[in-house]
């Protein structure tokens, strides 16, 4: 499965005021795609208030969720 995180490239580029950097990901260590049966660590928004929702397990589909974002942490 192609890492969500870094959508497959193997790195991610980080926006902080000005500055501009390019860091390798972490979810997938640099590979560009992770392992169905690994768990992660994954969030996401829901509902009006926007509430945060977590959930730790197998990747689930990316495009069925708003903000998704997953983390190997």
């Amino acid at each position: 499965m192609i890492c969500h995180n870094c959508k497959g490239n193997g790195y991610v580029r980080l926006s902080f005021e000005a500055e501009q950097s390019i860091e390798q990901c972490k979810v997938c260590h640099s590979q560009g795609e992770i392992n169905e049966d690994n768990y992660y660590h994954q969030t996401w928004t829901e509902g009006e208030n926007d509430a945060v929702a977590y959930y730790y397990g197998p990747p689930l589909d990316p495009e069925c969720f708003e903000n998704y974002t997953i983390s190997d942490e």
